[in-house]
């Protein structure tokens, strides 16, 4: 059965973003004691794009420059730039090195090349570029981690968010039209996060990238969501909706979509069911989380944009009474 394609870059990225402590930490050990984590870290991706404009075209691979400060102060600053790569490229190190010289020669202080390479061709291992010719040489040597090269079982009991994510990522790869399985590996995954003491707010960040990277049809995210939700009830024993709407709202507001798509044509019913169906889901989450909601607080509910509906989905997990969920609203009507 042909299953959505997993969106890997999506997953990365994201995750760089919200844990790039932590993806040094694991991945890049020596980068990670080097740097004064107590000074302000700058996400600089988007001069990438304008020293190489012509690589920005480029599919299933993440960039990203990051201006940090050196724990020793000599030199003081430093950019990371950071390649995650989802398949074989033969132009990879050669890109490697166009983006440390120009970033070299652009901003005159260390460059620190680092690459993950989460494709499936073990023997692809680019980790130099250079060349030495009639006495001149040159050459830069980057670092590299193979996800294939990680033990699964050491990543399982390791409570970092980038080894849950390298072990989706590896989930994703062995589950490709095999939709049970990956069903099967999804629950056991969340089952699994839900046990290593994350945070909430980390517990939703790393759901995201399950999404992202674990993708099911229809039937099956639906059967998943009923699963991890029993999971949920037995970890914490309440209904604490951790879970993702987001793609159970996207199937029920499509066949809203389509049903009301007859009389009000496809755009205009397809938009309309979505947000009703994110907006029902959430509603009933609210009420096994705080309690039936009176009529006022339903009224206002209707209001929101389906923006605001799913950051709400996010939002109610932290609320214990009704009085949380109304001051979110006062909050966003203000």
């Amino acid at each position: 059965m042909d299953l959505p394609p997993s969106d890997f870059d999506g997953a990365w990225k994201y995750a760089l973003e919200q844990f790039f402590a932590p993806f040094l930490e694991l991945f890049f050990p020596k980068a990670y004691a080097a740097i004064d984590w107590t000074q302000p870290v700058t996400f600089r991706e988007t001069e990438l794009q304008q020293i190489a404009p012509e690589d920005q075209a480029g599919q299933q691979r993440v960039d990203k420059l990051v201006r940090v400060r050196r724990r020793d102060g000599t030199p003081a600053w430093v950019l990371v730039h950071v390649e995650i790569q989802s398949q074989h490229d033969a132009s990879f190190a050669e890109r490697m090195f166009r983006y440390h010289a120009r970033l070299f020669d652009r901003d005159r202080i260390p460059v620190v090349s680092l690459a993950v390479l989460g494709d499936e061709a073990p023997d692809w291992r680019p980790e130099r570029f250079g060349y030495d010719l009639w006495g001149c040489e040159l050459s830069l040597r980057f670092p590299t981690v193979k996800l294939l090269d990680l033990d699964l079982a050491a990543l399982a009991a390791t409570p970092n968010p980038f080894a849950v994510l390298t072990l989706l990522h590896r989930d994703a790869q062995e589950t490709r039209g095999q939709p049970d399985e990956r069903l099967r590996r999804k629950v056991a995954r969340y089952r699994a996060l839900l046990n290593q003491g994350y945070t909430a707010r980390d517990v939703r960040t790393l759901l995201r990238l399950m999404e992202h990277v674990l993708r099911l049809d229809p039937e099956h995210a639906r059967q998943a969501f009923d699963q991890m939700r029993h999971i949920e009830m037995e970890v914490y024993g309440m209904e604490t909706f951790v879970t993702s709407f987001e793609e159970i709202g996207l199937a029920e507001g499509l066949a809203k979509g389509r049903a009301e798509g007859l009389a009000k044509g496809w755009a205009e019913g397809w938009a309309e069911g979505l947000a009703k169906g994110q907006r029902e889901i959430v509603v009933r989450q609210l009420t096994h989380k705080i309690g039936v909601l009176p009529a006022a607080l339903l009224e206002r509910l209707s209001a929101l944009s389906t923006e605001q509906v799913l950051a709400l989905g996010e939002a109610l997990l932290d609320f214990g009474s009704l009085a949380d969920l109304t001051a979110w609203l006062a909050a966003r009507e203000a």
